[in-house]
């Protein structure tokens, strides 16, 4: 393996690891969502109240 190749690899590595530590610092992959269960989510969403954005 030369050494543009080992460069190219170590390049591709870190870009990996500086995305998990993004991904992870924004919330992960399965913060906030329904995680695969659509139809629990969406009941628990027309359970919430309602906000009235007409009052000041």
């Amino acid at each position: 393996m030369t050494l543009n190749g080992i460069l190219v690899l170590l390049g591709l590595v870190a870009f990996f690891a500086i995305a998990i530590v993004w991904i992870s610092k924004q919330g992960g992959w399965q913060s906030g969502g329904c995680n695969g269960n659509c139809s629990s989510c969406m009941n628990g969403c027309s359970t919430h109240p309602k906000k009235d954005d007409t009052q000041q």
